[in-house]
């Protein structure tokens, strides 16, 4: 008996999505009713890569297109390049760069450079500035020995932001992963990290974690933060998380997360927080979460947070649920109640949010969702949004592996 078999060499594949998508928001402050069409295309060719991506925005009296993305990434031995506009995140946030990126990496050891001009995207905040470049060399070791350190990564970076004044910024890094013998706690991890301002002379942000792991208890960590938050958009949970604030704090905190069976935990926080606007204080947070063991069953978390603030406080309520519907539609709902008390001004607001998603497979390649949220305030003006999202999917890789 003969087999004759035939394996396609495919040169290249082609991926990516059309999206249509309506968005009507009523904030407290604004409103904003739109109309996007967005088209992102990839194409995969060997140690080559190229992307572009494409809005075109509907708002009231006026229409607006950009281009998000358009770039070219090449693989060379030891060398990859990107070339064009492409989406980056490091020390200065998330954003677009136009500009370039080369890495060279050798064995444990490796090198990156980039310069451009950062462009914002939509709902994040990022420094103002004409043009960045960068540098930055990470090392990794991995050692067979069992022992307090098993693996250890570093990295020191440099980073000057030229806009109407010269910044330069100094980044660096270490973290370890290793075991403890003879421990509850016989994984531990140590993190270490932080930018330092060489013009002002001033530490922008210092992080230090130590963290301990068992599969039997859960996890302990105690971790002292310095920063300032630049990521203006924030999730539905994060909204009503008080402990975030605009200005630049530090945080005190040691967590514990308790395994409570193998899909359901419970934790508690504590911590100490300092803040470059409004009062110290101190605050507390218990939480649980259950992951579903089936597609039958329910994927929730709870939460529960105070802030104590000298005489202010701010007290949250947070539920998450998530249920696969059937095998094609999957819901999402939140909610969160808050009350904030301040003591030196009549901005006292007890609040109610929902919010509720719902994900449809229409076929293999087409799929629907649709989101509405509305926040009650009873001190000023109420907030609503709903959305609506038909997108188009294509892929070519998966259809190669047929």
């Amino acid at each position: 008996m003969t087999i004759i078999s035939y394996s396609p060499v495919v040169h290249s594949l082609v991926s990516g999505r059309l999206d249509t998508l309506l968005k009507i928001d009523h904030g407290a402050y604004d409103s904003i009713n739109r109309i996007e069409e967005q088209a992102e295309i990839n194409w995969l060719k060997n140690n080559m890569n190229a992307g572009f991506q494409f809005d075109l925005k509907h708002e009231e009296n006026k229409n607006h297109s950009d281009i998000r993305q358009l770039f070219f990434t090449h693989k060379i031995a030891a060398i990859d390049y990107t070339l064009g506009r492409f989406n980056r995140s490091d020390k200065l946030g998330y954003y677009m760069l136009d500009g370039a990126v080369v890495n060279y990496q050798q064995k444990e050891w490796r090198a990156g450079f980039y310069s451009g001009k950062p462009l914002q995207i939509e709902n994040y905040n990022t420094i103002d500035a004409h043009r960045i470049y960068g540098a930055d060399i990470n090392h990794h070791v991995s050692y067979k020995k069992t022992s307090l350190i098993n693996k250890l990564d570093s990295y020191i970076g440099w980073q000057q932001i030229k806009s109407d004044e010269e910044q330069n910024y100094i980044h660096w890094g270490v973290s370890s992963e290793g075991q403890l013998d003879n421990n509850k706690f016989n994984q531990l991890e140590m993190i270490f990290s932080g930018s330092y301002i060489t013009d002002n002379k001033y530490t922008e942000s210092i992080n230090a974690v130590v963290q301990a792991h068992s599969e039997d208890y859960g996890l302990a960590r105690v971790s002292f933060i310095t920063w300032q938050p630049k990521q203006s958009y924030l999730s539905f949970k994060e909204q009503f998380y008080s402990v975030y604030a605009n200005g630049s704090q530090s945080v005190l905190q040691a967590d514990f997360f308790r395994n409570y069976k193998w899909n359901k935990q419970y934790y508690i926080r504590g911590r100490k927080v300092w803040r470059e606007y409004g009062n110290d204080g101190y605050g507390l947070s218990l939480g649980f979460d259950k992951k579903k063991n089936n597609n039958k069953n329910l994927d929730w978390k709870a939460q529960w947070d105070s802030l104590i603030l000298q005489d202010d406080y701010i007290h949250s309520l947070y539920l998450g649920i998530n249920k696969n519907i059937s095998a094609t539609l999957r819901g999402y709902f939140n909610a969160a109640v808050q009350y904030q008390h301040k003591q030196q001004s009549a901005e006292n607001n007890t609040t109610l949010a929902l919010e509720a998603r719902a994900e449809h497979m229409l076929s293999s390649s087409l799929f629907v969702d649709f989101n509405a949220r509305y926040i009650y305030n009873n001190n000023k003006k109420n907030e609503y949004q709903l959305g609506f999202n038909l997108s188009y999917r294509f892929d070519d890789r998966i259809r190669s592996r047929k």
